[in-house]
């Protein structure tokens, strides 16, 4: 690939080298900036570790070293290896440095007592900063040593009151200092004196040389980089850019060939001709000027032939005028068939209506639809009585693919897809010419009139076919539901309408929300109102277009689970009584034996001592006789009689007798009784043990000093039964007790305190009677019993909640 000297890509590839040129220039100074900060970071860290260390040697000498030798040695001898900090760090620092030389340490001074230890010029001359500037700390700087580059830091050293023992009056000094370096140096120093600096040096040429090298590195890979993307930014721009360059202008000299370059410039031609373009876009620049020039001419040929044109577009004007009303005619025709189809009810009216409109577009006189089934089938109009005259070959007509025409009437074939439905006839009193775009606007006519018709009839069978489903749907007296994939109502029935819309004025849950929970595992399950009904739910799968559905089916079985329960109940109460009557039998005859010996053994007992011990034996003995006959009544009782007797003067005889043990313990016992209840079909007595167990059990559970026992009398709207509770405002009971408060033996008091047989007998006895009993907590707090007992002629039904 060769490059003219003046083309698009060489300018451009010129222009590509000197920025990348300058890119790798920029990027490997910025590389030896960068590592050069980096060596002169990491030459301050290592200086300042080193000095660290200087000053945790120092430390330990003055802190740690120096006062144990004392407390060793006599306080006039001194051992300058041990109790000099100068003479321990050096040893130190130099022991370090000793396997590589990577640094210089030294403790150096003016007048230093150690002249090895004499400051040199360039310690000299930060000595002298630091005398200087008390208040500085510490001196970094790079120098250039014997042609090197170091890096210097040093800190000064400051004489301390403890320093002055050595430094101070020669007089007091230890004697070892003064046989090893005399008198005269290193004495006579002062508190806060600068005493001489702690100095380290750093060697960084080599780390120098190393940033060179790499930064030298990185420019060879990054130009060579550079280079390579250099080559293929040109390949690609030659591809993409100068070829289709050279198409577009290949495609003008196509286009314009009386403008193409020849392969020289001509003779005489100036330097800014046409023929001495530089680069492609002047190619281009060039193309554009020819196609500028013919559009002009294009356009000054356009106004000389609109000076011509006007007569002829007026003309034409005329006839796109009459045929755009035509079209606006048939389109108007259309959509009045479609407003017809819409709102007809039943094909009578449509035909009607359409033979009205299509006449109206045509001008004709009359028009008829005739069925294919039957000529005596047809709508006319405007006389609906009128029968059309129809050709001999009318069935072959109606079966036909094209219109036929005659000058006074045609007839024009209506059919949908695959199927003939009758025939359309137009009749004019005068002769009517036709053309061939009449025909296929006489067919479509057609076609349209039989899709409202089959469309018509569709949604007519639609109708009675959604009438039956709805029929059967509203027959069935179960809740009936259809939901889509979210458990959403799509349809329902009114009696699921009616059960949702109870579920959703109870603001706990939703219908579809609790048909879910109860059909998650299997397809089918229960689930419970507020209100105690407990409804069946089974769910089936449905496969449509528009997604999975589910039909909801709910049966109520609040029926059927009660009398399961009351059947359980039963069956517990059965095989208890038989325990019981058998345990009774075998327990009551050695109870016998027990009291009747001990009471022999009275008159014997002159004792006080013996005689206490046998009246705890009877009293025992009498309580397990009780507990014994209380399982002979569980399992054997008595027959209830059956009355009448007034429910509320039993209850208030009852609370009367009860009352002094409810004001010891400061109870609030409250009887409520209607006025005009009816008496009970029940006895006396039979009355005073149902409701003394129950109020028994009442005080046993509410506090003291806050205790409150209601007893409520009434009777049901009906009248056949009287409803007795008794509530309080104890802690109610736990949920899962709720099922077994009525089994034998079931009791949540200490023991010694209940025998667990006062309800269970209660329930036996309200059962016999002909009522029921049931108990539940309530939202405020504690838990009411319900007894519900025939009135006095009425038949014992049950009708309430039973546990």
């Amino acid at each position: 690939m060769r490059l003219k000297p003046h083309s698009l890509q060489s300018k451009f590839l010129a222009g590509l080298g000197l920025v990348m040129a300058a890119m790798v220039a920029f990027f490997a100074l910025t590389l030896n900036m960068h590592l050069g900060r980096l060596m002169e970071s990491e030459a301050r860290e290592k200086a300042a570790l080193i000095l660290s260390q200087v000053e945790a040697v120092q430390r330990f000498v003055r802190t740690q070293l120096r006062p144990a030798m004392y407390r060793v040695l006599p306080e006039s001898q001194f051992v300058l290896e041990a109790m000099s900090t100068s003479y321990v760090t050096r040893s130190v620092m130099s022991d370090l440095n000793l396997a590589k030389d990577s640094f210089t340490y030294r403790r150096v001074g003016i007048g230093a007592r150690n002249p090895d230890y004499e400051a040199n010029p360039l310690e000299q001359g930060i000595i002298h900063r630091f005398e200087a500037d008390r208040s500085l700390v510490r001196v970094e700087e790079f120098v250039k040593l014997d042609g090197e580059r170091h890096f210097v830091t040093a800190r000064p050293q400051r004489f301390e009151a403890s320093c002055l023992h050595c430094h101070g009056d020669p007089k007091l000094a230890p004697k070892e200092l003064i046989e090893r370096y005399g008198a005269v140096r290193g004495f006579g120093r002062k508190v806060g004196e600068l005493a001489g600096i702690d100095l380290v040096r750093l060697k960084v040429e080599r780390d120098v040389g190393g940033i060179r090298d790499a930064t030298l590195s990185f420019a060879t890979f990054f130009a060579v980089g550079i280079l390579v993307l250099f080559l293929v930014i040109q390949g690609f721009f030659h591809r993409l850019v100068v070829q289709s360059l050279r198409r577009v202008t290949g495609v003008m000299h196509r286009i314009f060939p009386e403008e193409a370059p020849m392969e020289g410039p001509p003779v005489g031609a100036p330097p800014a001709s046409l023929h001495a373009r530089e680069d492609e876009i002047e190619d281009i620049l060039h193309g554009f000027e020819a196609f500028a020039e013919h559009l002009r001419q294009a356009r000054q040929d356009l106004k000389d032939y609109a000076a011509t044109l006007e007569d002829k577009v007026a003309d034409r004007t005329v006839e796109l005028t009459r045929q755009a009303e035509e079209r606006r005619a048939d389109v108007a025709l259309f959509v009045s068939l479609l407003n017809s189809l819409n709102e007809s009810q039943a094909k009578p009216q449509l035909l009607a209506a359409a033979l009205a409109l299509v006449a109206g577009r045509f001008k004709a006189a009359r028009a008829a639809y005739v069925c294919v089934l039957s000529a005596t089938d047809f709508a006319a109009w405007p006389d609906p009585k009128a029968r059309p005259e129809l050709p001999a070959d009318w069935h072959e007509l109606v079966s036909a693919e094209r219109p036929r025409f005659t000058p006074l009437a045609w007839y024009i074939p209506v059919q949908t897809t695959g199927t003939s439905r009758g025939i359309l006839c137009l009749f004019w009193d005068a002769e009517q010419e036709s053309s061939g775009r009449q025909a296929d606007l006489a067919l479509a006519i057609g076609q349209q009139l039989g899709i409202a018709m089959e469309n018509l009839d569709a949604l007519d069978g639609l109708l009675r076919q959604n009438e039956t489903l709805s029929s059967i749907f509203e027959g069935i007296a179960d809740p009936l539901l259809l939901l889509d994939a979210s458990a959403s109502v799509l349809l329902a029935n009114t009696t699921a309408k009616r059960l949702a819309a109870e579920v959703d004025a109870g603001g706990a849950s939703t219908l579809p929300a609790l048909i879910a929970t109860a059909t998650a595992e299997g397809g089918s399950g229960e689930f419970e109102l507020p209100d105690g009904r407990i409804f069946e739910a089974s769910l089936y799968q449905l496969e449509s277009p528009g997604g999975r559905r589910s039909v909801a089916y709910l049966r109520e079985v609040t029926a059927q689970r009660r009398m399961e329960g009351r059947m359980r109940q039963n069956e517990r109460l059965v095989a208890v009584g038989q325990l019981a009557a058998g345990l009774a039998h075998e327990i009551n005859n050695p109870l016998g034996v027990i009291l009747c010996y001990a009471e022999l053994l009275r008159p014997a007992m002159s004792e006080p001592g013996p005689q206490a011990d046998l009246d705890v034996i009877l009293r025992h003995t009498g309580q397990a006789q009780r507990v014994v006959r209380d399982l002979l009544d569980f399992a054997r009782p008595r027959p209830a009689s059956t009355g009448p007797s007034s429910a509320a003067d039993v209850a208030a005889s009852i609370i009367e007798v009860l009352r002094p043990r409810a004001k010891a313990a400061k109870i609030e016992v409250v009887l409520a009784a209607a006025p005009d209840l009816p008496r009970v079909r029940a006895g006396a007595d039979a009355l005073e043990h149902i409701l003394s167990n129950l109020l028994l059990n009442a005080l046993d559970v509410v506090p003291e000093g806050s205790g409150r026992v209601r007893v409520d009398l009434a009777a049901e709207p009906d009248g056949r039964f009287v409803q007795l509770n008794v509530a309080d405002n104890g802690p109610g009971i736990a949920e899962e007790h709720l099922d077994r408060v009525f089994d034998p033996f079931f009791t949540t008091k200490e023991v010694g305190k209940g025998t667990g047989l006062g309800l269970a007998v209660v329930y036996g006895l309200v059962r016999e009677l002909g009522g029921t009993l049931a108990v539940e907590n309530t939202p405020e707090g504690g838990a009411v019993f319900t007894v519900r007992l025939p009135a006095d002629g009425s038949e014992a039904q049950d009708r309430g909640e039973e546990k």
